[in-house]
């Protein structure tokens, strides 16, 4: 038999038996009924009708009974529609593809709704603050600790030193003893923090350590002692360590146990969840509930505020302003938190930013830029080296820049690299190549040389990115 003569039978008899069942067939056991495909045998004897119905397994059989009820009167309209010298035999089939299409469908929509088909760019702006959750370890060693050291990186930003000091206060509250280890020269706008006046100077910190024995340490915004500068060797010595930190994991070094989280815009919203947990109390630890405080949501805002940059950096999502609106509600100064840490300058800072604004080094087409800081400038100006926090930031803000790396001079050939990209890149890559870390759009790292040396190599490093 010419199979293209039996695919236009079987396409002939479809078309004649759905419109049988439509207009003519009156078994109201049929109405629900679609035929998808007509399949004839050989010598065209038998016809296979395959048949869904749309809903339960008692209306699919009902169905059935309906279509072979009227199978006689379908078989003899065939005869005449189509000219056969006789009729095929009709054989009904349920047809179950309908029904797992439209299972498949259900669930394909349910992971949709789910975000599981959302790339992790557009997770990251579906989330709120109720998705961002402490684990449950870090919060039972938090518990379980009665002395800590509470220490942010090296050369600290407002999302260090503002986590500390809620977190501080928060254990306190609970109960517990606690010590805030910070560094010389702190930044001017770290300065009037609220419990900034408790921050213990790292010069002493070995010798405290002897006496006090603390048995708990937790680091804020850094996730290895080796980012601690002065302290590293003191901070080694703690058998019992956590971190709450949003950077990127980087480095050979693993990070201390805790909570790394880097969809999250700034350290200290973590910390704001961790406090919320606290919070609630623990009868197993004999541990009170307590609410969060305004000085505790001010050092917080501090820490969101200056990590986003003023909310203009890309790690500023939906949340970061659910996390904004609650500290605003709780009675945080926003405005004044904001010109205390993102607009304010020492004159000797402002000399500072005179003379490394005449670093500035443009390269790839003015695409990048290099600038520096060296400890002469220091001299001339008597700034400190955190009189230049955020300098970072007014190159960046240079229209055609894309890259920048700020060099800080650190010690005789050792620098402080600050990097950053605006829009696409990843400048995190570079950063762990020297040792570093950071996030894709703002990291940091260490190099040793002289500083044409390393201007070189970070030029090459650059763009390289740039073309990648």
């Amino acid at each position: 038999m010419d199979p293209y003569r039996t695919n236009k039978m079987n396409q002939a008899v479809l078309e004649v038996l759905s419109t049988l069942i439509q207009n003519h067939v009156k078994d109201p056991r049929v109405g629900f009924v679609t035929l998808n495909q007509v399949k004839l045998n050989r010598d065209h004897s038998v016809a296979e009708i395959f048949f869904s119905v749309m809903g339960d397994e008692q209306e699919r059989l009902d169905s059935f009974k309906g279509l072979k009820k009227a199978k006689g009167f379908m078989q003899s309209k065939l005869v005449r529609t189509l000219g056969m010298r006789a009729a095929p035999s009709l054989k009904f089939v349920y047809d179950d593809s309908v029904a797992k299409a439209i299972d498949l469908g259900e669930l394909i929509d349910g992971l949709k709704e789910d975000g599981q088909f959302l790339t992790e760019e557009q997770k990251k702006r579906r989330m709120t603050l109720d998705d961002v959750q402490p684990p449950n370890e870090l919060i039972r060693g938090l518990r379980e600790g009665q002395s800590f050291w509470l220490v942010p990186h090296h050369n600290p930003d407002p999302d260090a030193m503002g986590g500390v000091l809620a977190l501080a206060e928060a254990l306190r509250a609970m109960g517990r003893d606690v010590r805030v280890m910070g560094y010389c020269d702190p930044p001017v706008g770290l300065t009037d923090l609220p419990g900034f006046d408790t921050v213990t100077r790292c010069d002493d910190a070995e010798e405290i350590y002897e006496k006090e024995q603390p048995d708990t340490l937790v680091l804020v915004d850094c996730h290895r002692i080796d980012r601690c500068g002065p302290l590293e060797d003191t901070l080694d010595r703690f058998k019992t360590r956590w971190c709450i930190d949003h950077h990127l994991i980087s480095g050979r070094k693993a990070p201390e146990a805790g909570w790394v989280e880097p969809r999250s815009c700034s350290s200290c919203t973590l910390v704001h969840q961790v406090i919320n947990v606290l919070g609630e109390g623990d009868d197993d630890y004999n541990d009170r509930p307590f609410d969060m405080t305004v000085s505790m949501g001010t050092n917080l805002y501090a820490g969101l505020v200056t990590d986003t940059g003023g909310f203009r950096f890309n790690n500023t999502v939906p949340f970061t302003f659910e996390f904004a609106r609650n500290l605003s509600e709780m009675g945080v100064d926003t405005a004044a938190v904001a010109a205390q840490t993102l607009h304010r300058h020492r004159r000797q800072g402002v000399a500072m930013l005179q003379r490394v604004l005449a670093t500035f080094d443009y390269h790839g087409d003015g695409e990048i830029l290099i600038a520096h800081a060296t400890n002469a400038m220091l001299v001339e100006t008597g700034a400190d080296m955190a009189d230049t926090e955020g300098f970072v930031n007014l190159a960046t803000a240079v229209d055609g820049v894309r890259y920048v790396a700020f060099l800080k001079e650190l010690d005789e050939n050792v620098w402080r690299a600050s990097l950053r990209v605006q829009g696409e890149g990843d400048v995190q890559i570079i950063a762990a190549r020297h040792g570093g870390g950071g996030h894709k759009a703002a990291a940091g790292c260490t190099i040793e040389g002289e500083l044409e040396d390393v201007v070189v190599e970070l030029v090459g490093d650059l763009m390289a990115a740039r073309n990648a």
